[in-house]
């Protein structure tokens, strides 16, 4: 009995052993991907603009691997293959770089690989990144509104390096020389991580949006650790509806002039100041296709300038509106025109 029992179980091991061997022959007939990891973590990082890494894979199947075109799941993230074609054992790399300047907090990307691996045809890699500030900035931004010329504004800003090392400001440096400013210590505290930048703005130059920005440059760092951002506009004797005239045209096949292409455009033109009467004179325009027709709407204070096309353009072109004040600080305006023609290449033909 015991010999015929010990028979049973070798046999019933032989077969066992013989499932495993076909499960393992079946599991690597053709082609096979294999990642050494598929998400790549590069933890916390400050003051980088992209990111780039190397996954590596290799074809530990029996049969040719091929690679299919990598894809990003946006457009922040290029990925580049080193082969397309493995054969068995062979090792293929797929090198990425992913764009991280401006950003804040956990960041996660995805690049899907295709192959011809009948067990797995696609597979997501990850790429995950946690994007820290060296320095808070508050605030980050300052929204002026307008802006009376002659006037100055004082802004406060707070600096705090996150890391805990001492903040060494080597240098803030406004992009335009409305914006002076100046870096003092934090009063009644003796934190050195921290400090306060003073910006000054002058209202002077000329009428119109201001976009200005100050970046902090920090001890032993190369680009900016900070940036603070002012906006705002700058207010003149004379303010404009609009401070560019932009007119699309579409034109169909045979299509001739008509009183809706030709429709006029408005510009309103007032006096920013109550003890001035304003005048406007010598109203021009550089387009040989356009008429002007200056309407006071309210004598001294405001006007509306009427601008007509008198044919209709067959080419996009560009010119300018432009007049003269009893101003000083705007003796003269001009206002940009771009008109956009733009054909209608599905169109048909009118039946005769």
């Amino acid at each position: 009995m015991n010999r015929q029992l010990l028979a049973v179980v070798v046999m019933a091991m032989a077969a066992v052993g013989v499932a495993r061997a076909d499960a393992t022959n079946a599991s690597t007939a053709g082609p096979k991907i294999h990642f050494d990891k598929t998400v790549y973590d590069f933890g916390a990082t400050s003051l980088v603009d992209s990111v780039t890494g190397t996954f590596t894979f290799q074809n530990v199947g029996s049969g040719q691997l091929t690679i299919g075109k990598p894809q990003p799941s946006c457009g922040c993230t290029v990925a580049s293959l080193s082969t397309n074609v493995l054969q068995p054992g062979e090792t293929g790399r797929l090198g990425f770089q992913v764009r991280v300047a401006g950003q804040r907090g956990h960041l996660e990307k995805h690049i899907t690989l295709p192959s011809n691996d009948p067990q797995a045809s696609s597979v997501s890699l990850g790429i995950k990144v946690e994007m820290r500030q060296l320095v808070d900035v508050t605030p980050a931004q300052f929204q002026l509104g307008v802006l009376k010329q002659g006037s100055t504004t004082n802004l406060a800003v707070t600096l705090h390096r996150t890391d805990g090392q001492k903040l060494v400001v080597t240098s803030a440096q406004p992009s335009d020389k409305r914006l002076t400013v100046r870096v003092v210590p934090v009063e009644g505290t003796n934190d050195q991580s921290s400090a306060k930048l003073l910006i000054d703005v002058d209202a002077k130059g000329a009428p119109g949006a201001l976009n200005d920005s100050v970046k902090v440059f920090l001890d032993g760092i190369t680009q900016p650790a900070a940036t603070v951002f002012v906006s705002g506009r700058l207010l003149g004797d004379v303010i404009l509806s609009q401070e560019s005239l932009f007119w699309p045209i579409t034109i169909q096949t045979n299509q001739t002039a008509n009183s809706e292409q030709l429709s006029v455009r408005r510009i309103s033109v007032s006096s920013a100041t109550t003890n001035h009467p304003l005048q406007i004179t010598n109203l021009s325009t550089s387009l040989a296709d356009m008429t002007l027709e200056l309407v006071p709407v309210d004598t001294g204070k405001v006007y509306s300038v009427v601008a007509r096309l008198t044919t209709l353009p067959q080419q996009s072109e560009r010119g300018t509106i432009s007049f003269e004040t009893n101003t000083s600080l705007q003796p003269k305006v001009v206002v940009p025109v771009t008109i956009t023609v733009l054909r209608n290449i599905n169109s048909h033909p009118p039946l005769p």
